[in-house]
């Protein structure tokens, strides 16, 4: 499995929230892990409504995709937590196109952030060591409540329900592996 196409696919899910594009991550996701509904038998128009219900609103959303929800003691967004995202991005010298239009650590920049990090490890070994951290100390901390909250209010063989599942698992394996290869050195 290649992870890098993998959090591209998490990421696009998560970033564009329409169902044209939601297929089209799905698929990529599909293809790459074998698991969930295959795409052509979701009703896609219901995808997308159960993702802003979800995620985005209008009302206040069930379970939104952003880190400082789950990691502040008072959900406040756009605050310390963001600020410490921010920070780390600014560190491994990643900037954000869209800076300001979603908190900084939301789910798709998180990921993108991830991304990166591994893109950037083929050059940089360094890089590898800051992935892993922010696996360990930060988006282990959050993504797993993130991802039940939503698979709480999902039914089985919903696209949303697979891509949280899968999402959670990715977290928690790529936490394992980076604490079981730490242990190992």
């Amino acid at each position: 499995m290649d992870k890098v196409q993998l959090i591209e696919a998490i990421r696009d899910f998560f970033y564009y929230g329409r169902s044209e594009e939601m297929r089209e991550s799905y698929s990529k996701i599909h293809n790459i892990t074998g698991v969930g509904t295959p795409p052509e038998k979701i009703n896609w128009e219901e995808a997308e409504f159960l993702f802003n219900k979800l995620f985005v609103g209008p009302a206040k959303p069930i379970a939104p995709p952003i880190a400082s929800v789950y990691l502040d003691p008072e959900e406040i967004v756009q605050g310390r937590v963001t600020a410490s995202v921010r920070e780390f991005y600014n560190t491994i010298g990643l900037s954000l196109e869209e800076a300001g239009s979603r908190p900084e650590d939301s789910i798709e920049y998180e990921l993108d952030a991830c991304r990166y990090l591994l893109l950037l490890g083929e050059q940089v070994p360094e890089a590898l060591d800051a992935y892993e951290g922010f696996i360990n100390e930060h988006m282990n901390m959050w993504v797993g409540e993130f991802a039940e909250k939503g698979m709480n209010h999902c039914e089985d063989g919903s696209p949303v329900k697979d891509v949280l599942r899968l999402l959670a698992s990715f977290i928690e394996q790529e936490s394992k592996m980076t604490v079981k290869s730490k242990e190992m050195s």
